[in-house]
């Protein structure tokens, strides 16, 4: 079977949908299907791409020097163009998936597999416009979200099939569907993002555990985006609130609110809070596994489809999650019970809840950090869920 990935983002760029990507395309090549990757050139970052099975095509893209909306839309239309023209030299296909977000490079998608005869996959993983309107980024009846709206309807009346990645997102996507007079149970099929079993390869870093981590010290740890979707102005409420002196508060990554939270935290004097700089892929596993807690929030609570791929490395590596969130990433924090949830609608309950954890954290012993890394394992291992995506891509397509 011949597959192709159109996605904007890509290995070796850090970034969640790079490496959901990366993770089919090593299930796809391991299972012998040839696979070809087209991907924008400006997100490769300086990193080195090593030994890979798959063949990327890296397409040229403006390139945002700054995370404005006038050069986020010129980088998607540059990509969206680029990769469309670059798509011909890519060769046949059986198969093309395109990701979504960002939304507008999946009409060049959609066009590619025209133009191949090739079955399309549209693979949402946020639900464009319906999350910009959650986050009050859009306006329901703003001209923007009409034209996303048109878009994605455009998308899901001509895909041969949507993935997407947690149960509320196949619901929604399955109204939208009933919406435009779709059949919506066969075409909407879940393959969640899950945990990447490749971080258990990683070497423990025992100098990074030592320093951020060490005797005495109750390390609550954020790792991510420090952007909008986040809401981290209630971790700095929680590190201001805690009555809990042995507490610090770690971020590790980079984002359009780093700047904006750091000089918040120094004009509080919140000597509990530091900002530790962007984290190597390959050391979430020491920073974990020496953390006490890890900390994942959602900005509000309308994001209840959400599940932050967070909350599987955290729960993968046995390290309890205190997650502000509703909806169906308490679902798994629940069912790992290696965690506790708040409301994003109440933060005031959070430094309550966050003091009780410290004060009762024997709870959290060997035994249940071992049943939820053997949950994420067999339920939730994104390398078998990978295995499963590239089945059924066998059946959507009758190839062998």
């Amino acid at each position: 079977m011949k597959i192709l990935i159109h996605t904007d983002e890509y290995y070796p760029t850090p970034q969640a949908c790079a490496y959901r990507m990366k993770v089919l395309a090593d299930a796809f090549t391991a299972a012998g299907n040839d696979v070809t990757v087209i991907a924008s050139a400006v997100n490769r970052a300086n990193g080195e791409i090593g030994d890979h099975a798959e063949r990327i095509i890296y397409v040229p893209a403006a390139r945002m020097r700054k995370k404005t909306t006038l050069l986020r839309l010129l980088n998607n239309l540059s990509f969206a163009v680029t990769s469309l023209f670059s798509a011909f030299a890519a060769g046949r296909a059986d198969v093309v998936i395109t990701t979504s977000p960002p939304l507008l490079i999946s009409l060049s998608g959609w066009i590619i597999a025209r133009c191949k005869g090739a079955k399309l996959v549209f693979d949402v993983r946020d639900i464009w416009p319906d999350v910009a309107t959650e986050m009050g980024n859009l306006r329901q009846d703003g001209a923007a979200c009409c034209v996303f709206r048109r878009i994605a309807d455009f998308m899901y009346r001509h895909s041969d099939a949507v993935t997407t990645v947690s149960p509320g997102k196949v619901e929604k996507i399955r109204a939208h569907l009933r919406r435009l007079h779709v059949a919506a149970e066969g075409k909407t099929v879940l393959f969640g993002n899950g945990f990447d079993e490749r971080v258990l390869q990683c070497r423990l870093d025992s100098a990074l555990m030592e320093k951020y981590a060490p005797p005495g010290v109750f390390s609550c740890v954020y790792i991510g985006n420090i952007g909008l979707a986040q809401g981290l102005d209630v971790l700095l409420r929680l590190a201001k609130e805690t009555s809990r002196p042995e507490a610090r508060f770690l971020l590790f990554g980079d984002g359009a609110q780093r700047a904006e939270l750091a000089e918040k935290a120094a004009a509080e004097e919140l000597k509990n809070v530091s900002f530790c700089g962007v984290l190597p892929h390959e050391k979430v596993l020491s920073v974990l596994s020496a953390a006490q807690l890890s900390f994942i929030p959602l900005k509000n609570a309308n994001m209840r489809d959400s599940i932050p791929t967070k909350i599987y490395e955290a729960l993968g590596i046995g390290c309890p999650v205190l997650l502000v969130a509703e909806g169906d990433a308490c679902r798994v924090v629940e069912e790992a019970e290696l965690g506790c949830c708040v409301s994003p609608d109440h933060p005031e309950r959070l430094a309550e809840v966050f003091d009780e954890m410290v004060g009762q954290y024997a709870r959290y012993d060997e035994q249940r950090r071992a049943g939820a890394r053997e949950l994420m394992k067999r339920k939730y291992s994104r390398q078998q869920i990978a295995k499963a995506y590239e089945a059924w891509l066998h059946d959507l397509t009758g190839k062998n």
